[in-house]
This record gives structure tokens, C-alpha cells and sequence, in this order.
């Protein structure tokens, strides 16, 4: 067995596909088609997943301009 942490991945959150949270393999992931998984569901293409906010109280008050993410 080994282990690895991804470099994007700050907080369960992918910063090299912005907004996203992080899945190993998804598209626009660096491992994306360059390695497989010993779960088969995780080898099949699969889309970003909009990841959770996090607020806080300070946040919820203020709210931020909408913004699209790019998937």
C-alpha cells in the first residue's frame, strides 16, 4: 500500500479546477486518464462536483457576487 496527497487539494477543496471539490481522477484533475484506480466506479469520467461552502456568521450577513464556475 501506499499513500498520496494531492498538491490542488487544500481543505477538500481542488484549486487547479476552482470551486470543485476534490475526487481524484475527475476531469480536469492531474491524474485524469494518466492512472487507474483499484475502484472501477473511480476510473470511469466524471464531472466536478460544485464543492461545499463553508461560512461563517461574518459571511452570511455580506453577500458575495454570484459567479459561474467553468463546468
Amino acid at each position: 500500500m501506499s499513500a498520496w496527497s494531492c498538491p490542488h487539494d487544500i481543505d477538500n477543496i481542488c484549486q487547479r479546477v476552482q470551486g470543485a471539490s476534490c475526487e481524484p481522477g475527475m476531469r480536469g484533475c492531474v491524474l485524469a486518464g494518466r492512472v487507474r484506480f483499484a475502484n472501477e466506479q473511480m476510473n470511469l469520467p466524471r464531472k466536478p462536483v460544485r464543492a461545499e461552502a463553508v461560512s461563517t456568521p461574518d459571511e452570511q450577513t455580506a453577500k458575495p457576487a454570484r459567479r459561474r464556475l467553468p463546468f
